[in-house]
Protein backbone atom coordinates (compact mmCIF):
# COMPACT_ATOMS: atom_id res chain seq x y z
CA UNK A 1 0.00 0.00 0.00
CA UNK A 2 1.33 3.46 -0.95
CA UNK A 3 2.40 5.47 2.08
CA UNK A 4 0.71 8.94 2.48
CA UNK A 5 2.59 11.67 3.28
CA UNK A 6 -0.54 14.30 4.32
CA UNK A 7 -1.24 14.48 8.16
CA UNK A 8 -4.54 15.78 8.92
CA UNK A 9 -6.06 17.32 12.15
CA UNK A 10 -8.93 15.65 10.99
CA UNK A 11 -10.44 12.46 12.59
CA UNK A 12 -12.40 11.71 9.47
CA UNK A 13 -9.82 10.06 8.14
CA UNK A 14 -9.75 7.02 11.01
CA UNK A 15 -13.27 7.06 11.06
CA UNK A 16 -13.28 5.88 7.66
CA UNK A 17 -11.18 3.80 7.87
CA UNK A 18 -12.82 2.05 11.13
CA UNK A 19 -16.07 2.35 8.19
CA UNK A 20 -14.02 0.84 5.44
CA UNK A 21 -12.58 -1.96 8.28
CA UNK A 22 -16.27 -2.55 9.47
CA UNK A 23 -17.35 -3.19 5.37
CA UNK A 24 -14.69 -5.81 4.65
CA UNK A 25 -15.82 -7.85 8.34
CA UNK A 26 -19.36 -7.58 7.44
CA UNK A 27 -19.04 -8.39 3.85
CA UNK A 28 -17.49 -11.96 5.24
CA UNK A 29 -18.97 -12.44 8.27
CA UNK A 30 -23.01 -11.16 7.38
CA UNK A 31 -22.73 -8.95 9.79
CA UNK A 32 -25.03 -6.39 10.39
CA UNK A 33 -24.64 -2.38 9.36
CA UNK A 34 -23.65 -0.35 11.85
CA UNK A 35 -23.06 3.69 12.39
CA UNK A 36 -19.38 3.97 13.16
CA UNK A 37 -18.51 7.08 15.78
CA UNK A 38 -15.75 8.09 17.32
CA UNK A 39 -15.94 9.68 20.51
CA UNK A 40 -13.75 10.37 24.27
CA UNK A 41 -16.68 10.44 26.27
CA UNK A 42 -16.87 6.57 26.90
CA UNK A 43 -15.48 6.50 30.59
CA UNK A 44 -12.32 4.61 30.04
CA UNK A 45 -14.26 1.87 28.01
CA UNK A 46 -11.87 1.23 24.61
CA UNK A 47 -15.39 0.42 22.12
CA UNK A 48 -18.76 0.15 22.77
CA UNK A 49 -22.11 -1.17 20.56
CA UNK A 50 -25.32 0.00 21.78
CA UNK A 51 -28.00 -2.79 21.43
CA UNK A 52 -30.79 -0.69 19.97
CA UNK A 53 -30.77 1.64 16.76
CA UNK A 54 -30.22 5.36 17.08
CA UNK A 55 -29.30 6.21 13.56
CA UNK A 56 -31.62 5.91 10.46
CA UNK A 57 -31.60 6.38 6.69
CA UNK A 58 -34.93 6.69 5.59
CA UNK A 59 -36.95 3.60 6.80
CA UNK A 60 -33.68 1.77 7.85
CA UNK A 61 -32.07 1.67 11.40
CA UNK A 62 -29.11 1.05 12.37
CA UNK A 63 -26.96 0.27 15.83
CA UNK A 64 -23.91 2.03 16.57
CA UNK A 65 -20.09 1.32 17.45
CA UNK A 66 -18.38 4.15 18.92
CA UNK A 67 -14.50 4.30 19.71
CA UNK A 68 -12.65 6.22 22.38
CA UNK A 69 -10.25 8.58 20.48
CA UNK A 70 -8.21 8.23 23.65
CA UNK A 71 -7.15 4.31 22.81
CA UNK A 72 -6.24 5.33 18.91
CA UNK A 73 -2.21 5.46 20.85
CA UNK A 74 -2.89 1.83 21.42
CA UNK A 75 -2.24 0.79 17.62
CA UNK A 76 -3.82 -0.49 15.10
CA UNK A 77 -3.62 -4.30 16.36
CA UNK A 78 -5.39 -3.04 19.25
CA UNK A 79 -8.21 -0.95 17.19
CA UNK A 80 -8.83 -3.63 15.11
CA UNK A 81 -9.50 -6.12 18.02
CA UNK A 82 -11.91 -3.82 19.40
CA UNK A 83 -13.79 -3.45 16.20
CA UNK A 84 -14.29 -6.69 16.03
CA UNK A 85 -14.99 -7.31 19.98
CA UNK A 86 -17.88 -5.07 18.95
CA UNK A 87 -18.95 -6.87 15.73
CA UNK A 88 -18.98 -9.84 18.20
CA UNK A 89 -21.52 -8.45 20.28
CA UNK A 90 -23.45 -7.21 17.28
CA UNK A 91 -23.81 -10.63 15.36
CA UNK A 92 -25.37 -11.95 18.35
CA UNK A 93 -27.91 -9.25 19.04
CA UNK A 94 -28.93 -9.37 15.35
CA UNK A 95 -29.46 -12.99 15.85
CA UNK A 96 -31.26 -12.59 19.20
CA UNK A 97 -28.68 -14.19 21.45
CA UNK A 98 -27.71 -12.70 25.10
CA UNK A 99 -24.02 -12.42 25.42
CA UNK A 100 -23.32 -10.02 28.11
CA UNK A 101 -25.43 -8.58 30.95
CA UNK A 102 -26.21 -4.99 32.39
CA UNK A 103 -23.30 -5.41 34.57
CA UNK A 104 -20.77 -5.89 31.33
CA UNK A 105 -20.31 -9.87 31.97
CA UNK A 106 -19.65 -11.49 28.69
CA UNK A 107 -20.89 -15.33 28.79
CA UNK A 108 -19.28 -18.06 26.76
CA UNK A 109 -21.78 -16.93 23.92
CA UNK A 110 -19.87 -13.95 23.43
CA UNK A 111 -16.62 -15.84 23.55
CA UNK A 112 -18.04 -18.84 21.01
CA UNK A 113 -18.62 -15.75 18.53
CA UNK A 114 -15.33 -13.38 19.53
CA UNK A 115 -12.77 -16.77 18.58
CA UNK A 116 -14.80 -17.10 14.95
CA UNK A 117 -13.92 -14.31 14.45
CA UNK A 118 -10.23 -14.23 15.25
CA UNK A 119 -10.38 -13.30 19.03
CA UNK A 120 -8.21 -14.92 22.12
CA UNK A 121 -10.57 -14.18 25.09
CA UNK A 122 -9.47 -13.73 28.77
CA UNK A 123 -11.27 -13.99 31.58
CA UNK A 124 -11.89 -10.76 33.95
CA UNK A 125 -13.26 -11.06 37.14
CA UNK A 126 -16.81 -10.13 37.25
CA UNK A 127 -16.69 -9.26 33.70
CA UNK A 128 -16.56 -12.96 32.44
CA UNK A 129 -14.38 -13.09 28.79
CA UNK A 130 -14.43 -9.45 28.36
CA UNK A 131 -10.86 -9.27 27.32
CA UNK A 132 -10.25 -9.96 23.72
CA UNK A 133 -7.28 -9.63 21.38
CA UNK A 134 -6.41 -10.11 18.19
CA UNK A 135 -5.44 -14.07 17.83
CA UNK A 136 -1.78 -14.60 14.78
CA UNK A 137 -4.61 -16.36 12.93
CA UNK A 138 -7.35 -13.27 13.21
CA UNK A 139 -4.43 -10.89 12.20
CA UNK A 140 -3.51 -12.83 8.97
CA UNK A 141 -7.20 -13.21 7.99
CA UNK A 142 -8.19 -9.34 8.62
CA UNK A 143 -5.03 -8.53 7.33
CA UNK A 144 -6.30 -6.09 4.57
CA UNK A 145 -8.02 -4.23 7.64
CA UNK A 146 -5.23 -3.79 9.60
CA UNK A 147 -3.67 -1.65 6.97
CA UNK A 148 -6.19 0.41 6.31
CA UNK A 149 -6.23 1.38 9.74
CA UNK A 150 -2.77 1.53 10.34
CA UNK A 151 -2.23 3.92 6.82
CA UNK A 152 -5.15 6.01 8.43
CA UNK A 153 -3.41 6.15 12.22
CA UNK A 154 0.19 7.30 10.40
CA UNK A 155 -1.85 10.49 8.85
CA UNK A 156 -4.20 11.21 11.76
CA UNK A 157 -3.71 13.41 14.35
CA UNK A 158 -3.28 11.81 17.84
CA UNK A 159 -1.23 13.33 20.17
CA UNK A 160 -3.79 13.44 22.62
CA UNK A 161 -1.06 14.46 25.65
CA UNK A 162 0.67 17.12 23.57
CA UNK A 163 -1.54 19.73 25.29
CA UNK A 164 -3.56 20.03 28.68
CA UNK A 165 -6.86 21.20 28.98
CA UNK A 166 -6.21 24.41 30.75
CA UNK A 167 -7.47 25.21 33.85
CA UNK A 168 -10.62 27.61 33.60
CA UNK A 169 -10.80 30.99 35.89
CA UNK A 170 -12.75 30.84 38.58
CA UNK A 171 -15.60 33.45 37.40
CA UNK A 172 -16.95 34.12 40.69
CA UNK A 173 -14.17 36.04 41.60
CA UNK A 174 -14.35 39.95 40.75
CA UNK A 175 -11.67 42.68 40.64
CA UNK A 176 -11.18 45.00 43.00
CA UNK A 177 -8.99 48.39 43.05
CA UNK A 178 -7.06 50.55 45.31
CA UNK A 179 -6.49 54.31 45.23
CA UNK A 180 -3.11 53.94 44.01
CA UNK A 181 -3.83 51.36 41.18
CA UNK A 182 -2.83 48.26 42.59
CA UNK A 183 -5.63 45.31 41.68
CA UNK A 184 -7.08 41.85 43.55
CA UNK A 185 -9.16 39.38 42.42
CA UNK A 186 -11.38 38.05 45.13
CA UNK A 187 -14.94 37.03 45.72
CA UNK A 188 -17.70 40.14 46.59
CA UNK A 189 -18.34 38.86 50.33
CA UNK A 190 -14.51 38.93 51.36
CA UNK A 191 -14.00 42.45 49.47
CA UNK A 192 -17.30 43.89 50.90
CA UNK A 193 -15.09 43.28 54.53
CA UNK A 194 -12.89 45.51 53.78
CA UNK A 195 -9.68 44.67 52.60
CA UNK A 196 -6.46 47.20 52.60
CA UNK A 197 -3.79 48.07 50.62
CA UNK A 198 -0.40 47.70 52.16
CA UNK A 199 1.19 50.66 50.41
CA UNK A 200 -1.32 53.27 50.09
CA UNK A 201 -3.23 52.04 53.31
CA UNK A 202 -6.61 52.64 51.01
CA UNK A 203 -9.73 49.99 50.70
CA UNK A 204 -9.85 47.91 47.47
CA UNK A 205 -13.17 49.06 45.77
CA UNK A 206 -14.86 46.52 43.36
CA UNK A 207 -14.24 47.85 39.63
CA UNK A 208 -17.65 47.25 37.89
Amino acid sequence: METLELKTESLSVITGALEQAHEIIKNETGAPKATILVTRALKGRHAHFTPYTPWSSGTESFNEIAFNAESFALGATHLLGSLLHEVAHSINHANGIEDCSSNQYHNAHFAKTAKSLGLNTEEIKGKGQAKTALSDEGILRWSIALAVIEQALKITALDLAGSKKPKSRNTNLLKAECDCGNSIRASRGVIAGGVECRECESRFEIVE
